[in-house]
């Protein structure tokens, strides 16, 4: 009768209640309290969390914003991207990606080996969907235009749009299980630029940047697309954590902002 009546008690707390201990075990206070309280503390610690890290680690270092107006890139390289993207139907132009990539491309490889992760799926029930009118695989055909001898990889969820054409492959990967990352289609493969284009989330990106921080060639780039101001202080702090040969760059675009890791 016990174990039975601590099976519903669980079931209330959890589904019913919505006591947060049973799904955040890291929050939990360490001390004695009512189970009301412990939920309240629970939701302090994960709110405060990240601010609390944040101004902890800007007593070493603060991360600085660079406007995307202040990047020094080459126009013509602009033009290039941006009516690529737009002949291909990809929305990086919105963003003010032509010139994010414009930058980028100055820095690494003129032949580079590229992984973009998020093909964009047209799926309404999928997380992170372009919606009905969008067109995966945009980005892809436009980098394949641009680098037309350079070994293109992309990478999606949504099976259903995977494809190949030209020098584009690409496979099925799963952002929030770090494991899809190694896929044997790119197994041993470094890479000049990994961009990340997919769920848009501090769990996906950061199993991102994990992936990158050993694949990247020297003078590589990560570029995660489509921060919002409310995450932005993760990448503060990832700022602090890193050390040579890596940095990081944050960049504010037109409607959001885009981090840049540099492997110099």
């Amino acid at each position: 009768m016990y174990k039975l009546f601590s099976k519903i008690k669980k079931f209330l707390y959890k589904y019913i209640l919505n006591y947060l201990k049973y799904e955040f075990t890291e929050f939990i206070p360490n001390s004695e309290s009512k189970e009301h309280q412990k939920n309240e503390l629970i939701k302090t610690n994960i709110k405060s969390y990240t601010s609390s890290m944040l101004n902890i680690s800007q007593w070493f270092y603060n991360q600085d914003v660079t406007y995307l107006s202040n990047l020094n890139v080459d126009e013509n390289v602009t033009t290039s991207l941006h009516n690529m993207f737009e002949n291909h139907g990809s929305d990086k132009n919105k963003h003010g990606y032509d010139i994010l990539y414009s930058y980028v491309f100055s820095k690494i490889s003129n032949n580079p080996t590229i992984l973009e992760i998020g093909i964009g799926t047209n799926n309404k029930q999928i997380a992170s969907n372009m919606g009905k009118y969008g067109k995966p695989g945009a980005s892809l055909r436009a980098f394949s235009q641009y680098f037309a001898t350079s070994e293109i990889y992309g990478a999606d969820v949504d099976k259903n749009i995977l494809f190949n054409f030209k020098n584009i492959k690409t496979f099925y990967l799963n952002q929030n299980d770090i494991d899809t990352f190694n896929n044997k289609l790119i197994e041993n493969k470094k890479f000049d630029l990994i961009i990340d284009d997919g769920l848009h989330m501090q769990s996906a990106n950061l199993n991102t940047l994990r992936f990158s921080l050993d694949r990247l060639n020297q003078k590589g780039a990560l570029v995660i697309e489509d921060i919002p101001l409310s995450a932005l202080d993760t990448w503060k702090i990832v700022a602090t954590l890193l050390a040579k040969p890596f940095d990081l760059e944050i960049v504010q675009c037109m409607d959001n902002f885009a981090v840049i890791l540099n492997k110099n």
